[in-house]
């Protein structure tokens, strides 16, 4: 009896699974139906007969999603609607319902649920959208779990009926899926889920889809309604992320980079985000909430650890980078009377030295190993005009201004040792080349100043291997130090060729120092060796390129001086652009050599210039050059053909070529000089190419020689997940006369810009060059600013930072009014530098 009651157990159980899974199967046929009905939606025009259609696709949904059933059975029938037999399957002609001769082929579903490819279809009739709209409604109503469900495509990864309904700015379906969220229970439903949907396929990049999250998204489509909504019912905050790490901040500002033309509508979202213009509504407490939030935005850093700020600055969005730097964050006014402002800024991410917390004032700082990427560094590999107005913002400016103070007398001495030493190698050079007799048969020399014999050239000689040591100790010092961060590119040699695209890179200079020092190395080594007897042949053929290379470099330290500054980035782009011409050169010049050489075997000559190839190359490059002779020509076997080779040679050459050279140098010196207009560019170079020597120098120098600007306190900010009241910054405290709302480079440059716009290169060089040559003036006078007064700002340690100027006199203004009284100028001649 027992076996008998166990074993109808079992069949029962058979007989309801099997129950079940024809259920199962019967709804995933239904629903294969309900996709299958969509597509014929998708299809139909406006024809009397596509109604009775159309009401048997809605009644086919309305059939399936409101059964009187019991809740839990209805749950259970809308399983399968997120099978993947369902989301990876495809609906044949048998769900379609039409007849053999209509046959089409199965469609594939691509993981789209019925809600997100109902809301992803174009229909064009008017009952088609009327039906579709209900449709929608009827499946955000009844089953609410497809509004979050994410498509699993790898493509279109993440992306949900939310973003749909965003990108369609369709605010009347994102309020019902509002509605049908609020009412669900938390239990079939989290609030983790609906908070937490995300976008990651890579076909979102360079669209509203790249923010990834809802709220990001409804950032990028600038729609502030939208906006709201999400914020209320899809997001846990201001403060939410993508799956980079990304907050809406950095969304925004990567999506200034793909669509400059929204430059404005992204810093008005920007604007609208940051002061919480969308809390008008809202009560204190909500308010205050979402303040903090706001502040937190410019504080999280992405996984590429980086902040807003620094992501601005490193994709060269200097309007955010400055509307971030104004803000509460980065930047306070202790006092503003309208005559003198006191500015606080907050420089810790411009500061190029990472700092160490916690460190006794006895103790020696070394480099911090976190990642630390200074906006100093992004600067020197941007564009030029974007570099400009980097370099020209007031909290860089003075960065840069306090670190050259430091590291001025260093370099300038580095540059007199460098000249000395130049000259006494230069001096030595000429003697080790004279030689002592003629030369022999065997062409073997010998010179008359011998290294280990003669005095001066030796004490040169060892001067110039300790010179080298130092120098390749500098980049050894480089590389192991490895202060930078920044890294323009994962492949390495990407990042080392864009250094030469860059004019105000440090990199060409690295390597030039690098060969010579291994050139006089090198050199002292083999003359040395050659004097003992034990190495012979050495015709000091490395000190030949270490005294062109050592003279070079003088260009290094000339470039920190305006009026040879704009000459050294000239000398680089133009450098940049022989290289350019040489390869296409190359390839005429061989091309026309091998042709020549071939037309000219057998001629009548007495010279034998095209008797070898080398020769020939070498005769051509002389003739493109307009310094050979022609006659020669006519000597050939058939001399109609090689003038007619040597005329295409210089049209390809001398004329194209040669002028195209020249153009591209006109462009690269035009780019530099309209940049901020004439002399406020040359101005602005120099001080781009003080930032290069600066980051130069602090890539070998000990932490202990390097300049620290600002003074650290310890401030309110969200670090590793949590706010924290002990964060220490730098600070930078600015004092000036007037405000800074336009400093004095903008007024300058205005000027000059318009001065300037309908000037050619050439006048706008020759100013730069003679700036005293110019047209009719206007009758301006400087006035010296009044004192600036100490300034003290305390902190908790009990320190102080104060700004004096002690270089100007008490009774600047009184004289200056006196002047102007007997001048009679009117006030609006008078410009006033600060």
């Amino acid at each position: 009896m027992s076996v008998y009651m166990r074993q109808n157990m079992e069949d029962k159980k058979r007989s309801q699974k099997s129950k079940g899974t024809q259920k199962s199967d019967k709804w995933k046929d239904d629903i294969r139906k309900l996709y299958a009905g969509l597509e014929k939606l998708a299809r139909l025009d406006e024809f009397e007969e596509d109604q009775k259609i159309v009401k048997k696709i809605y009644a086919d949904f309305e059939r399936f999603f409101n059964g009187r059933r019991k809740a839990k059975q209805i749950k259970i029938k809308y399983r399968p609607l997120f099978d993947k037999d369902i989301l990876e399957g495809t609906f044949t002609d048998e769900h379609r319902a039409i007849s053999l001769l209509q046959k089409q082929e199965d469609s594939p579903i691509n993981g789209d649920t019925l809600l997100l490819r109902a809301m992803s279809m174009n229909v064009e009739s008017e009952v088609g959208k009327t039906t579709l709209d209900q449709i929608i409604k009827l499946l955000i109503e009844k089953c609410p779990e497809l509004i979050v469900f994410p498509k699993s495509n790898v493509g279109y990864a993440g992306i949900t009926p939310v973003h749909l309904a965003i990108l369609k700015e369709n605010v009347s379906i994102l309020e019902s899926m509002c509605n049908s969220l609020e009412y669900i229970h938390e239990s079939r439903l989290p609030k983790e889920i609906i908070q937490g949907i995300c976008a990651v396929g890579p076909i979102f990049q360079a669209s509203p889809m790249m923010a990834g999250t809802p709220l990001g998204v409804a950032a990028l489509k600038f729609n502030e309604d939208i906006f709201k909504l999400i914020l209320s019912h899809f997001a846990s905050g201001l403060d939410v992320t993508n799956d980079k790490g990304d907050s809406i901040i950095h969304s925004l500002i990567k999506y200034a980079c793909v669509q400059p033309d929204k430059h404005n509508d992204i810093l008005t979202m920007i604007s609208y985000v940051l002061q919480c213009k969308f809390c008008s509504d809202f009560d204190d407490k909500v308010k205050r909430k979402y303040k903090r939030q706001a502040r937190k935005l410019l504080m999280l850093t992405s996984k590429e650890k980086l902040n807003a700020m620094q992501l601005a600055a490193k994709r060269q969005q200097f309007n955010i980078f400055e509307n971030i730097m104004r803000s509460e964050i980065y930047h306070s006014r202790e006092s503003g009377d309208g005559l003198f402002n006191e500015e606080v800024y907050d420089i810790t991410e411009i500061e190029t030295l990472n700092i160490i917390e916690e460190v006794d004032e006895n103790d020696n700082e070394d480099l911090k190993p976190d990642h630390h990427e200074s906006i100093l560094e992004y600067i020197v590999h941007q564009e030029t005009n974007t570099a400009f107005r980097f370099v020209d913002s007031i909290p860089v400016q003075d960065v840069i201004r306090e670190k050259w103070k430091s590291y001025k007398s260093w370099f300038l001495g580095w540059f007199i040792l460098h000249l000395v030493f130049m000259s006494l190698l230069s001096v030595a050079s000429v003697y080790r080349s004279k030689l002592s007799g003629p030369v022999s048969i065997n062409k073997k020399v010998e010179f008359a100043y011998i290294v280990s014999e003669d005095a001066f050239v030796t004490v040169v000689s060892v001067f110039g291997l300790l010179i080298g040591l130092i120098y390749l100790t500098m980049e050894i010092a480089h590389l192991l130090i490895s202060r930078f961060q920044y890294r323009t590119s994962k492949v390495f040699m990407k990042r080392f060729f864009r250094h030469f695209n860059t004019p105000y890179s440090n990199m060409i200079f690295r390597i030039y120092f690098s060969l010579f020092s291994l050139l006089l190395i090198i050199d002292c080594v083999l003359a040395s060796t050659e004097a003992s007897g034990s190495f012979s042949g050495y015709e000091n053929y490395c000190l030949i390129f270490a005294v062109i290379i050592g003279w070079y470099l003088v260009m290094f330290f000339l470039q920190t001086y305006r009026a040879f500054s704009i000459f050294t980035v000239l000398i680089q782009k133009a450098v940049l652009d022989m290289l350019k011409f040489a390869l296409v050169m190359a390839f005429f010049l061989v091309a026309f050599s091998v042709a020549m050489y071939m037309i000219m075997q057998g001629a009548n000559t007495v010279e034998d210039d095209f008797n070898h190839f080398s020769t020939t190359m070498l005769k051509m490059l002389t003739i493109m050059l307009g310094l050979g002779e022609l006659g020669i020509l006519f000597e050939a076997r058939q001399p109609y053909l090689a003038i007619f080779v040597f005329v295409l040679f210089v049209l390809l050459t001398t004329i194209l070529l040669l002028n195209a050279l020249i153009a591209m140098m006109s462009n690269s010196c035009t780019d530099l000089m309209n940049n901020y207009g004439g002399l406020v560019a040359g101005k602005l170079h120099c001080r781009l190419q003080k930032l290069s020597v600066i980051l130069f120098l602090e890539g070998f120098f000990p932490r202990r020689l390097c300049k620290e600007v600002g003074i650290k306190k310890k401030k309110h900010r969200y670090v590793n997940n949590e706010w924290t009241f002990n964060k220490q910054r730098r600070l930078w405290l600015r004092s000036s006369v007037h405000d800074h709302n336009m400093t004095e480079t903008d007024k300058k440059s205005d000027q000059i810009l318009q001065a300037h716009q309908t000037k050619d290169i050439f006048s706008l060089f020759m100013q730069y060059v003679n700036p005293e040559k110019k047209g009719k003036r206007t009758k301006v006078v400087e006035l010296s600013p009044s004192p600036l007064y100490t300034i003290t700002l305390p902190s908790r340690n009990n320190e102080s930072f104060d700004i004096t100027d002690n270089d100007k006199n008490v009774n600047d203004d009184e004289q200056n009014n006196t002047l102007l009284k007997s001048l009679n100028i009117p006030d609006d001649e008078v410009i006033q530098h600060s």
